[in-house]
C-alpha cells in the first residue's frame, strides 16, 4: 500500500537553504510509520503511558500522542493518521515519532518519487584486484537508479597490473571516471580523492570486493530528505554462504549489525557503520576532513566524529551489499586481529567512547554471598537472594512513583532480562579482551583456587556467550563450527588488542569503564504540544 504524499519543505540544518538536488525545496514525501508489537498504550485518566517490551521501557506522553500510535497501528500511513488527531501539530509529530524510532518504539519508512532522487556518486577505492572489480561494477550497472542522477569513481590506489585499464573499459556502460594515484596512499585517502572530485550531493562509498544489491541507493538515499542526517548504511552480507565460515559471517560479521533499523551511536547497539555500504552527504564529508588515514578504523572514526557534531546517522538493513568475506580460517583471523588492533588508535582519538562493562550488581553480591556463606551455615546461603529482593522492591517503588501501569510480572520479566543481558556482557568483555590474559594467569597458576577459577570463567565466557549467539542469531550453521568460529573470532580478537596495545605502547584500551546494572528510572516524558 502507498501512503498519501505531502508537500513537506526541507531545509538544510545549518545555513537554511534547499538542498542542491531539489532547488525549490519543496520535496514530495511519502510517509509510513509501523509500531511495535509489543507496545501498548495504556490511558490513565487523563494520562496516556506506552509500554514496550525488550527491554522494558515506558513513556508518559500526551493523549493526543496516544491516539496518533493506536491510528498508525491501524494504518501505517502518517498523514492518514495526522488527520484524525486534530490539533496535532505536523511538525512535533514528526520529531516525535523520530525519536521513537531511534529508541525502537516504531519503525519509520520514507519515499520520495524517482524525479526527485539526488545525484550519487558511488567511489570505490581498488588495488589490484581486476576480478573483483569487473563483478562490483556489474553489480552498480544493475541498480535500479536513474543513470542520469548516478556517477561512477573508481580511484586506483597505484596498482601495479591491469586493474586500471579493466576499469576504464567500462566507461561506455556505466557513467564511470577512473582517478589514477600516481603512488599509493591508501584506502582512506582514496576515498577522500573521490568524494573531492564527486560530482553528486551524495556519496556513496563500497568496496571492490562487494556487490550492490539492485535496489541498494533506493533504499538508503531516502532517508536524506531529513536534513538532520549526515550517513545511512545498509548490511554487509555474504555473497555466498558455501563455507562455514561464510555462514558464521552471516550473523557475526563486524561488518553487518543485524535485521533491525536503529540510530548509529558510538555506545548503542549499532556503534559504527563500514565504508563498504554506507552514504554520505558531500559537502558534510568534506567539511568534516574526510577521512582520517589509519586503516582500518578510518570508517569508525568518521562516523564517530559525525555523531559528535550532532547529525544523525542511521542504520537501514534494506540497503544491502554482499561482500566476498574471507572464507578461510588464516585470512579470517588475521582480519580480526586487525580490527582489534584499529581499536586502540580509536581509543586515543576518541577516549570517551571506550568500551563500558555493566555489572549486575545485586546479582554479583548475591553469588557472593552464596559462595561465601555455603559451608558456614545451612540457611545462610538463602540470604543470598536479598539483594536481587531489594533490587526488585527499588524498580517496583520507582515505577509505583512515576504512575506507571506495569504490573509486578511484566516488570519482573523485565529486570530478569536486564540482567541476563548484563551477564552475557560480562561474558562478552571477558572473552574479547581479558582471555589470553586470564588464560595464562589461570595456567600459571593452576595448582592455587584462584588459577582454577580464571580458567573456569574464560571457558564459561567464550563457550558461553557464543551458545547464546547461537541461540539468538539462528545462523545456517551447526552448533559444534559455531561455537569454534565464535571462539576463534574471540581469541583473534583479544590478540590484536594485546599487539595494539604494545605496539602503540598504551593499555588504555585494556580499562573499560564499570558501570552498574541497576532498576531504571522513573519513566520519560515526551512533549506533544
Amino acid at each position: 500500500m502507498r501512503g498519501t504524499k505531502s508537500s513537506v519543505r526541507v531545509r538544510s540544518q545549518d545555513d537554511g537553504e534547499a538542498p542542491q538536488w531539489h532547488p525549490d525545496g519543496a520535496v514530495t514525501i511519502t510517509a509510513r510509520c509501523y509500531i511495535d508489537p509489543s507496545a501498548r498504550c495504556l490511558a490513565q485518566g487523563e494520562t496516556v503511558w506506552i509500554v514496550a517490551d525488550r527491554p522494558l521501557r515506558a513513556w508518559r506522553v500526551h493523549p493526543k500522542v496516544g491516539r496518533l500510535l493506536e491510528a498508525l497501528r491501524m494504518n501505517p500511513d502518517v498523514e492518514h493518521a495526522l488527520r484524525t488527531v486534530p490539533g496535532l501539530r505536523r511538525e512535533l509529530a514528526l520529531e516525535l515519532l523520530e525519536r521513537f524510532a531511534d529508541e525502537g518504539l516504531v519503525r519509520l519508512e520514507w519515499s520520495v518519487s524517482e524525479d526527485v532522487l539526488p545525484p550519487v556518486t558511488v567511489v570505490i577505492p581498488v588495488r589490484n584486484r581486476p576480478r573483483q572489480l569487473q563483478a562490483c561494477l556489474a553489480a552498480l550497472e544493475r541498480l535500479d537508479y536513474p543513470h542520469d542522477r548516478l556517477e561512477v569513481l573508481v580511484v586506483d590506489d597505484a596498482s601495479t597490473d591491469e586493474t586500471p585499464e579493466r576499469a576504464a573499459a567500462w566507461c561506455g556502460r556505466l557513467p564511470l571516471r577512473v582517478i589514477r594515484m600516481p603512488v599509493r596512499v591508501g584506502a582512506a585517502e582514496c576515498r577522500n580523492q573521490g568524494a573531492a572530485a564527486a560530482q553528486g550531493e551524495i556519496v556513496a562509498f563500497t568496496d571492490s570486493d562487494c556487490l550492490p544489491h539492485p535496489y541498494w541507493l533506493q533504499a538508503l538515499v531516502v532517508e536524506f530528505v531529513r536534513p538532520s542526517v549526515a550517513a545511512v548504511g545498509g548490511a554487509v552480507l555474504p555473497a555466498d554462504e558455501q563455507s562455514w565460515l561464510d555462514r558464521y559471517e552471516a550473523v557475526q560479521s563486524p561488518l553487518t549489525h543485524g535485521p533491525v533499523p536503529a540510530r548509529v551511536r558510538p555506545r548503542g547497539a549499532v556503534p559504527y557503520l563500514a565504508t563498504a555500504n554506507v552514504l554520505m552527504r558531500r559537502r558534510v564529508l568534506l567539511e568534516l576532513g574526510g577521512f582520517a588515514r589509519i586503516h582500518p578504523g578510518e570508517d569508525v572514526d568518521l562516523i564517530w566524529r559525525l555523531c559528535e557534531q550532532g547529525w544523525r546517522v542511521l542504520y537501514r538493513p534494506n540497503g544491502v551489499v554482499y561482500h566476498d568475506h574471507r572464507d578461510r580460517l588464516w585470512p579470517f583471523l588475521r582480519r580480526r586481529v586487525a580490527y582489534a588492533t584499529s581499536e586502540v588508535v580509536l581509543v586515543e582519538r576518541h577516549p570517551a567512547y571506550r568500551h563500558v562493562l555493566t555489572l549486575p550488581l545485586a546479582l554479583l553480591m548475591s553469588v557472593g554471598w552464596a559462595l561465601a556463606s555455603w559451608r558456614r551455615g545451612r540457611w545462610l546461603p538463602v540470604f543470598a537472594l536479598l539483594p536481587i529482593l531489594a533490587e526488585l522492591v527499588s524498580a517496583m517503588r520507582s515505577v509505583r512513583h512515576a504512575g506507571a501501569p506495569i504490573g509486578t510480572g511484566r516488570l519482573l520479566q523485565g529486570e530478569l532480562r536486564g540482567t541476563a543481558a548484563a551477564v552475557y556482557w560480562v561474558g562478552r568483555t571477558v572473552s574479547r579482551y581479558y582471555s589470553w590474559a586470564a588464560l595464562i594467569t589461570g595456567a600459571l597458576t593452576r595448582r592455587r583456587g584462584v588459577g582454577q577459577w580464571l580458567l573456569a570463567l574464560v571457558v564459561m565466557s567464550l563457550t558461553g556467550t557464543a551458545v547464546v549467539d547461537y541461540v539468538r542469531k539462528r545462523p545456517r550453521l551447526d552448533l559444534v563450527r559455531f561455537v569454534l568460529a565464535h571462539i576463534l573470532d574471540d581469541l583473534a580478537n583479544n590478540a590484536g588488542l594485546l599487539a595494539g596495545c604494545l605496539r602503540y605502547r598504551t593499555v588504555r584500551p585494556m580499562l573499560v569503564a564499570l558501570s552498574f546494572y541497576r532498576p531504571r528510572g522513573a519513566p520519560r516524558r515526551e512533549r506533544s504540544r
